[in-house]
C-alpha cells in the first residue's frame, strides 16, 4: 500500500493560503450600479489608493483609546447576548430546508456550515491537513483503491453512529445520481465499488487510477465537495424532495430555530458533541442574520455591537478606525477565488460560440480599473483562473502567459469585431446576419462589485460596437438561469481545487448539459473541446507533482488561453471585520490562527479559540 501522509511534516504559517479550490464564495460587498462612480471616489478617498487593511487610524492624532466608551445597542436576538456570536451575513431566501444536494435546497452562509463536517480539513491559514472523522486515507501503489478509517467515537446529532455505511450510502447515492450537486463527475467515473469491512473502514474499488479521489472529502473552502449524509435518515427519502429540515448533521451546533421574518438563524451548542475533547466551542449560540441594505444602518449595528462579525464594509470600518472606535479588529485574507467572467461557449447563444468573441470580450477589461477602483481593497490583476498563492507558481507557464497576453485593448477587441461580426447597413454588428446583443448577469446586487466589474465591461462593449444589458438577480433565479445556460457572461468568481486538474475536469464534453438543462455545477459555460477531454482524461490519472503531469498541464493551459471558457480578472482581498466588545482572541493579521471567513467550516476552530469578555448586552 501507498500511505499518502494526512498531515505531512511541519508547515509554516503563512498568509497566503497553500492550495486552491473550486467551490464558490458566496459574499456581500460594495460598489457597483448607477451608484458605481461615487462609491468608487468614495471608495478611493477611504482606501488612499494602498488597500491597507490596517487597524491604525489614518489619522495620528486620533488613534483608538482603549479607554474609549461605546454604546451598547440591544442586538434583536432570542438567546442571550452575552453568550451569543453574532454574525451579519448576505440576504437570505431559504429558511425551511437545509438539502444542499438541489438547487435552492439549502441558504448559504447560514450556519449550516458550523454543523456540517468533512472527513478532512484543509486550512488555508496554516497550510494544515487535519482529520476529523476520518483518521486517515491511503492508495495502493496503483492508484486503483482507497482505503478510509473513520473516528470511531463519530456519531450524527440525533446520537446514531456515524461511519463507513454512511460514507458507502451517500457515494453511490451521487455517483448514479448527475441531477444531484456532487453527483456524478469524479464518483461515477470513477467509483466501481464500495466495500465495508467494518464499520470504521470504507475500501472504494476505482474503475481506473484515481489518484485525487480524496479531494472530494476536504473541507478547504465552503466545506468539501461532497459531505457525508446519514443513511438512517436518507435511505427512505427522496433527495430531489426532501428537506432535511431540522438538518442532521456531525458538528458542534445544531440548528435551534430559524426566523424567517427576521431572515435570522440561531444555532445552539450540542452539549453530546462527538468530538469535543479536540473542540470545544465557546458560544453557547451562533445567530446568522441578514444585515442591513443600507450600509449606514449596518455599520451603525456593528459599531454598537449589535454584531459581532461582519455588518460592516471597509469605506465605513475606515471611518470607524479613524474615529478611534476601540473594538475593531480587521483581518486580512486572500481568497482562493479570483473574479471571473463566465463566457457561454454554447451554438444555442450565436456569436459567443466563437473564441475570438470571447477574445474581443477579454481585450474589453480594464484590469488595473477594476483592480485598483473597484474591489473594496487594492488587488492586482489575473490572468490565471487561479489565486495567485506562490504555492501555485508550479502552475503557471509564463511563456504562454505571454503568447496569450491578456490586456486592456479597445482596438483589437474592434479588430476581432469586425473579422466576425461587421457592422451591417444599420450600422449594427451581426453575427449569420442576426444583430447581437449581449445578456451578462451576475448574483452580485447592483452595490456590489462583480455587478460593478460586469457595468464596466458593459460600458466597454457598447464603446466597440457590442449592446449588452446587465441584471442582478436574487440567488435562487441567478442560480437558475446560470446552471441552466440562460446567460451570455456572468460576472461571478471560480478557483479551482489542489491541482488544476480539478478545475479543469468540470470543464469536460461529458459534464455538457444543453441550454435550459441544469448543469448541476458541472460545465457552466457548456465548453466542449476534444483534445481538452483527451487531456484531461490523462492528468487524472497522474500524481500532479509528477513529471509527466507538467506537460499535459501545459497543454490544457495553452486550451484554456486559446478558448476562454471564462475570463479572470482580478485576484480577490478579503477583509473580515471583528467586535471585541462581547468577544475576543479573534484571528488577526500576527496570529492568523486559522481561516477568518465566517460562512467557511473552519469557522467552528475560531469560535473554539475566542472567549468571552464579560460584556452584557443591555437590558
Amino acid at each position: 500500500m501507498n500511505s499518502v501522509p494526512v498531515g505531512g511534516g511541519p508547515r509554516p504559517q503563512f498568509e497566503d493560503v497553500e492550495d486552491v479550490v473550486r467551490y464558490q464564495l458566496s459574499r456581500r460587498s460594495m460598489v457597483g450600479g448607477g451608484a458605481a462612480a461615487a462609491m468608487t471616489a468614495f471608495l478611493a478617498a477611504c482606501s488612499g489608493g494602498g488597500g491597507s487593511y490596517s487597524d491604525k487610524p489614518a489619522n495620528a492624532n486620533n488613534k483608538p483609546s482603549a479607554g474609549k466608551s461605546i454604546q451598547i445597542g440591544k442586538a434583536n436576538i432570542p438567546v442571550p447576548r452575552d453568550q451569543t456570536v453574532i454574525v451579519g451575513q448576505v440576504e437570505y431566501t431559504v429558511f425551511d430546508s437545509f438539502n444542499g444536494m438541489i438547487p435552492n435546497g439549502s441558504p448559504s452562509g447560514a450556519g449550516v456550515e458550523l454543523s456540517t463536517e468533512p472527513l478532512f480539513f484543509l486550512s488555508f491559514a496554516t497550510g494544515k491537513l487535519t482529520p476529523w472523522l476520518a483518521t486517515e486515507y491511503k492508495y495502493n501503489d496503483a492508484f486503483t483503491e482507497l482505503t478510509l478509517k473513520f473516528d470511531p467515537k463519530a456519531h450524527w446529532n440525533d446520537g446514531q453512529p456515524l461511519g463507513a455505511n454512511d460514507f458507502k450510502f451517500t457515494v453511490m447515492l451521487l455517483k448514479d445520481r448527475p441531477d444531484l450537486f456532487g453527483g456524478g463527475g469524479d464518483l461515477k467515473e470513477f467509483v466501481k465499488s464500495i466495500a465495508v469491512p467494518d464499520p470504521q473502514t470504507a475500501v472504494v474499488t476505482f474503475l481506473k487510477p484515481a489518484p485525487r479521489f480524496h479531494y472530494n472529502f476536504i473541507a478547504a473552502i465552503s466545506g468539501a465537495p461532497n459531505n457525508i449524509m446519514p443513511e438512517h435518515i436518507w435511505k427512505s427519502q427522496d433527495p430531489t424532495k426532501y428537506k432535511d429540515n431540522p438538518p442532521v448533521r456531525s458538528g458542534p451546533y445544531k440548528l435551534k430555530t430559524a426566523i424567517r421574518n427576521q431572515k435570522m438563524f440561531v444555532w445552539e451548542k450540542d452539549p453530546n458533541y462527538w468530538n469535543k475533547d479536540k473542540l470545544d466551542v465557546k458560544p453557547q449560540y451562533v445567530v446568522f442574520q441578514s444585515t442591513s441594505k443600507q450600509l449606514d444602518q449596518a455599520s451603525l449595528a456593528f459599531e454598537r455591537a449589535e454584531f459581532d462579525v461582519g455588518s460592516v464594509d471597509e469605506p465605513h470600518a475606515k471611518l470607524l478606525r479613524n474615529n478611534g472606535y476601540p473594538n475593531l479588529v480587521t483581518t486580512q485574507f486572500h481568497d482562493p477565488n479570483p473574479r471571473v467572467l463566465w463566457l457561454n461557449c454554447d451554438p444555442g447563444r450565436g456569436v459567443m460560440a466563437e473564441s475570438k468573441m470571447r477574445w474581443a470580450i477579454n481585450y474589453c477589461i480594464d484590469r488595473e480599473k477594476i483592480g485598483n477602483s473597484i474591489w473594496p481593497v487594492k488587488v492586482p490583476p489575473a490572468q490565471y483562473p487561479w489565486a495567485d498563492y506562490p504555492t501555485n507558481d508550479k502552475w503557471k507557464n509564463d511563456d504562454l502567459a505571454n503568447k496569450y497576453k491578456f490586456e486592456f485593448s479597445p482596438d483589437k477587441a474592434t479588430q476581432m469585431l469586425d473579422e466576425i461580426a461587421p457592422k451591417n447597413a444599420n450600422g449594427k454588428r451581426a453575427y449569420k446576419g442576426k444583430e447581437i446583443n449581449l445578456e451578462i448577469i451576475t448574483v452580485s446586487p447592483v452595490d456590489g462589485p462583480e455587478y460593478a466589474i460586469a457595468n464596466l465591461l458593459k460600458t466597454q462593449l457598447e464603446k466597440v460596437g457590442v449592446p449588452a444589458t446587465l441584471r442582478s438577480l436574487a440567488g435562487s433565479v441567478h442560480d437558475d438561469k446560470f446552471q441552466r445556460g440562460q446567460y451570455d457572461i456572468d460576472s461571478n468568481w471560480a478557483g479551482f481545487a489542489i491541482d488544476p486538474e480539478q478545475l479543469y475536469t468540470d470543464w469536460t464534453s461529458d459534464k455538457y448539459q444543453p441550454i435550459g438543462k441544469n448543469s448541476a455545477g458541472k460545465n457552466k459555460m457548456r465548453f466542449r473541446n476534444p483534445d481538452f477531454d483527451k487531456i484531461i482524461d490523462q492528468l487524472g490519472q497522474l500524481n500532479p507533482d509528477s513529471a509527466e503531469a507538467k506537460p499535459l498541464l501545459d497543454k490544457a493551459l495553452e486550451i484554456y488561453f486559446q478558448q476562454l471558457p471564462l475570463l479572470a480578472s482580478i485576484q480577490t482581498g478579503y477583509p473580515s471585520y471583528f467586535n471585541t466588545a462581547f468577544w475576543k482572541d479573534w484571528p488577526t493579521d500576527d496570529d492568523l490562527y486559522e481561516v477568518p471567513l465566517n460562512w467557511w467550516p473552519h469557522f467552528i476552530f475560531v469560535l473554539g479559540k475566542i472567549s468571552a469578555t464579560g460584556q452584557k448586552g443591555p437590558a
